[in-house]
């Protein structure tokens, strides 16, 4: 079995987990990290929970990336709006 080591350790792989996965990248270049995820998939809340009419009881203005604010006109967002979001910002920053 090969052990490997991280300097950090992010578990989960929702909104917080792919935001703290890009400071660490952008502010810290000189860390090791990895994120760990129970599920199959990266998403985290907006993932698990599918169901019609699931949105966010918070603005995504507010909720939102500083470094990737969210620029739809809608600020109360549906889940499979914010699910996007979160995908889209990993695989543009290459932490998916």
């Amino acid at each position: 079995m090969q052990q490997e080591h991280f300097d950090v350790l992010i578990v989960g792989a929702g909104l917080s987990g792919i935001g703290a996965g890009y400071h660490l990248q952008t502010k810290c270049p000189t860390k090791s990290y990895v994120i760990l995820e129970g599920r199959d998939c990266i998403g985290g809340t907006w993932d698990l929970f599918r169901y019609p009419g699931i949105r966010s009881d918070s603005d995504m203005f507010t909720l939102g990336y500083s470094f990737k604010p969210w620029t739809d006109p809608k600020a109360i967002a549906d889940g499979p709006q914010i699910l996007n979001y979160v995908r889209g910002t990993a695989s543009e920053n290459g932490i998916d």
